[in-house]
């Protein structure tokens, strides 16, 4: 990161203190995970994919851009599925993501997105990649992140935020990776644990519009 805003007060922060520190480090949060969602793009556009050595190297590369996790499922002549999840800016108004040049939004969110990358291969030159967001961070959940567990460098929001995805993709576990099971929130969400995090729970709703759900509070 080429910036880390810090909290600077004895415990935990003021509300006021906090909101205002937490609005800059999401500021460069947007920027910088934008940034590295379009260097994951570049990555697979340049890629060979012609074997599951190719495959690897290119998986490598996206792990190197800053990719959260991958999970590959290697091929033959081509033939592979990559499963990417990567953090990234989310502007709220727009419902879309912050990408390098736009505006950053005033309160910005952060959405955890799976991205799916499918080669048919066979000398087709067919790659599909469908990215949607699964869990959007409030710009509310950072600013009390802050005020409650002592979150107090940008740095400590990529780990905040890497937990909470965490520990949805636990919950998703926990549902037998039904994906319909794990959005169907009911009207007070899901209270989940934050590991590691002691004692940390996050309020996890079902998202107004989206098949995604929120990361409304954390406490």
């Amino acid at each position: 990161m080429t910036a880390t805003h810090e909290i600077q007060s004895v415990g935990p922060p003021p509300e006021r203190h906090a909101d205002r520190v937490t609005a800059q480090m999401m500021h460069q949060l947007a920027r910088t995970h934008a940034s590295v969602w379009m260097a994951i793009n570049e990555a697979v556009a340049a890629s060979s994919d012609g074997g599951a050595r190719a495959q690897r190297k290119m998986e490598e590369r996206i792990k190197r851009a800053g990719a959260l996790r991958t999970e590959l499922t290697p091929g033959k002549r081509g033939r592979y599925t990559l499963i990417v999840h990567n953090i990234v800016g989310w502007d709220r108004a727009r419902d879309a993501e912050v990408l390098v040049g736009d505006r950053v939004p005033e309160r910005p969110q952060i959405a955890c997105n799976v991205t799916v990358i499918r080669s048919e291969g066979r000398g087709r030159d067919l790659v599909k990649i469908r990215s949607r967001p699964m869990v959007l961070v409030t710009h509310h959940l950072m600013s009390r992140a802050a005020q409650r567990l002592g979150v107090r460098t940008s740095a400590h929001l990529v780990a905040a935020t890497t937990a909470i995805w965490d520990a949805a993709i636990g919950l998703l576990c926990e549902k037998g990776g039904d994906v319909q099971a794990f959005l169907d929130a009911p009207p007070e969400g899901w209270r989940v644990a934050v590991r590691p995090i002691d004692g940390a729970v996050v309020v996890l709703r079902r998202h107004e519009r989206r098949a995604a759900l929120i990361a409304a509070t954390v406490f």
